[in-house]
């Protein structure tokens, strides 16, 4: 299944910070500043580990973004209980890939601010077929029936710390 692609940050990097902070008002790419005073939705960065759950028709399988990554033991347990071949069948008649952020202990250098005691999955994108699923089919876990994915998203107008929320 297609690999995720790469997601670039909004502000460039500091390098006197070890690029460790980002550089408000600085802008990583030209169409970043173009959009910068429109409204924007977004959704928070989880700090975790890309995950792809991958559906043939058949059977279930997970992966990270790319086909080398290893998934946290108990990670793929908890993907496990939420993503089977049943449940599956029951949503997507064609091959499908769910996209999303293992997070929680152990996950990350910041994985347990999310979740101390385990670890979870926030979905975030969905292809079915060749098909990209619109923001309203992702949102609370809609587009698999699970209701497994935290609720990241909000409305925005503007860039860093402009940012003024929509009310």
């Amino acid at each position: 299944m297609k690999e995720y692609h790469k997601i670039t940050t909004v502000f460039e990097r500091d390098p006197e910070t070890k690029f460790k902070t980002l550089l408000d008002g600085k802008f990583a790419k030209p169409e970043f500043e173009y959009l910068a005073e429109n409204q924007w939705r977004f959704s928070e960065k989880v700090d975790g580990t890309n995950i792809r759950v991958m559906w043939d028709g058949e059977k279930v399988t997970f992966g990270g973004r790319t086909d080398r990554a290893q998934i946290y033991a108990p990670l793929i347990e908890k993907l496990q209980s939420y993503f089977y071949a049943g449940a599956m069948a029951e949503v997507f008649d064609c091959p499908a890939c769910l996209y999303g952020e293992g997070y929680g202990a152990k996950i990350q250098k910041g994985g347990g601010n999310y979740n101390p005691d385990d670890v979870d999955f926030a979905l975030f994108d969905v292809l079915v077929g060749n098909t990209w699923l619109e923001r309203s089919n992702v949102r609370g876990g809609k587009a698999t029936g699970r209701g497994c994915a935290r609720d990241w998203y909000g409305d925005f107008v503007g860039c860093g710390r402009e940012m003024q929320k929509r009310l």
